[in-house]
């Protein structure tokens, strides 16, 4: 489940965010953009194409001003220049060949992925009103607590691995922090991240890694977040947050890690069930999950 999760972090997480805003009642009408801007040889380009693309030129452009006509109008040029050739593709049989089909299809794939998850948070949202009631009632109960945590944080699981067998050997966590961490504070002070509050940190895997260790532990295994991997050491045992704020209180960041943490969550139930019932067979299918995934095979 954790490669799935991580797999959609990007996307689906975002899906499912936009999903909540709409819940919120953000939403445009369900036809919003769908008109045509642009007519190649009678296909449509819908507005919301041109909308895409123009957003991707401004993305090049950086910090340079540019008119928002021109970035239309070089979008709609872009964009009918792709038409035509696709036209032209498709009339030659291109879209039936092998390789172009499986592309065709892993675009599919991830668009209908979203499209699903987007319709599920509409249907299930990730509103104010039951984070703030979840977090309302762990604050009444005295369910807030704070870890001193340090971290090695690099960009692959092979290195987080070195890190972990370069502490298995004995060395100083801050030596390894500082010989291994992608982050730069924590190549100064040694991994060390103060007091930190797992339950608004925006990623639960890093979190619960936080939560099962006790003072002195760090994780054996690399723990992955949508951050990259980590190495996580408890320095001092959890203690309560002495006088945490109401919900109304917290700041934007809060409220946002809250409600990422709360959709993935959601994410990863939904996908656990639908993988549970899925048949999955093949040569990957042994490897994929860790071998998790063979045993969904019926």
């Amino acid at each position: 489940m954790l490669r799935t999760a991580n797999r959609l972090a990007g996307v689906a997480l975002l899906a499912a965010v936009a999903g909540a805003a709409i819940a919120d009642d953000q939403a445009l009408p369900a036809d919003s953009g769908l008109a045509a801007d642009l007519l190649v040889n009678g296909q449509p380009i819908s507005v919301n194409h041109v909308r895409l693309m123009s957003s991707g030129i401004d993305e090049q452009k950086g910090a340079r001003q540019i008119n928002g006509d021109d970035v239309r109008n070089a979008a709609r040029a872009e964009l009918i220049t792709e038409e035509v050739l696709a036209q032209a593709a498709r009339k030659k049989g291109l879209d039936k060949q092998p390789e172009v089909s499986d592309q065709l299809a892993y675009q599919q794939r991830l668009i209908l992925s979203r499209a699903y998850l987007e319709d599920y948070f509409a249907a299930n949202p990730v509103d104010d009103a039951s984070l703030r009631t979840a977090y309302e009632w762990n604050r009444a109960n005295g369910k807030i607590t704070e870890y001193h945590v340090r971290q090695v944080l690099t960009s692959s699981q092979s290195a987080a691995l070195e890190a972990i067998a370069a502490l298995k050997k004995g060395e100083d966590f801050a030596a390894v922090a500082k010989r291994y961490t992608q982050d730069p504070g924590g190549q100064e002070n040694g991994g060390d991240l103060g007091w930190f509050r797992p339950d608004i940190f925006v990623d639960h895997h890093f979190s619960d890694a936080v939560v099962a260790l006790k003072k002195g532990e760090y994780s054996k295994t690399p723990v992955r977040s949508r951050f990259g991997w980590h190495v996580v050491k408890l320095d001092e045992a959890p203690r309560p947050v002495a006088k945490p704020l109401p919900y109304d209180q917290l700041d934007d960041g809060s409220h946002e890690a809250l409600r990422q943490r709360t959709a993935q969550l959601k994410i990863e139930e939904l996908t656990a069930s639908l993988t549970r019932g899925a048949k999955i067979t093949g040569p990957g299918a042994t490897a994929s999950n860790g071998g998790g995934a063979a045993k969904s095979s019926k």
